[in-house]
């Protein structure tokens, strides 16, 4: 089933996940516009050790919170269709690094941080966040340094 809404994007290249608990995403829905999450995609730098790439496992959930984080960065969400002139009302930050509170988790992960994290959902699995509402993808504990991500998400305003 194809998008039926105004479908964008949002990444970050490169950036850096401190050694502790922190909302990787932070999704802030408009008041009136909903949302549904069609993928998320996340790449880690892995430390090499005698030329081995060191395996860590990375929790991760996905949730609403009931309030909003701080710290992290502002991103700015891109149409996928070049047609589409209207911007996201979705405000988007990565890297949030004092989460805000916990709400219903959607789903949680225990991923390698050597190969790429990819959920793509099918229709009927999509994540609804109602409009108003919260959407975040949390670290839920430090891996133990420092290491640069990449990471896109892909959601759909409706």
């Amino acid at each position: 089933m194809a998008a039926s809404g105004l479908v964008y994007t949002v990444s970050v290249e490169n950036a850096t996940i401190t050694n502790a608990a922190q909302d990787l995403w932070e999704f802030i829905t408009a008041a009136g516009v909903s949302i549904l999450i069609h993928s998320v995609r996340l790449t880690l730098v892995p430390t090499i050790s005698s030329g081995v790439a060191q395996d860590l496992r990375m929790r991760l959930q996905m949730q609403q919170r009931t309030t909003t984080g701080s710290g992290g960065t502002a991103q700015t969400p891109r149409a996928l269709n070049r047609r589409n002139t209207v911007a996201a009302a979705t405000t988007c930050n990565s890297g949030v690094t004092t989460p805000g509170t916990a709400g219903n988790i959607w789903g949680a992960d225990a991923v390698s941080i050597i190969v790429p994290y990819e959920r793509i959902f099918t229709p009927d699995q999509r994540i609804p966040v109602s409009g108003g509402s919260r959407w975040n993808l949390t670290l839920l504990a430090g891996l133990g340094g420092s290491f640069a991500c990449s990471s896109e998400v892909y959601f759909e305003e409706i």
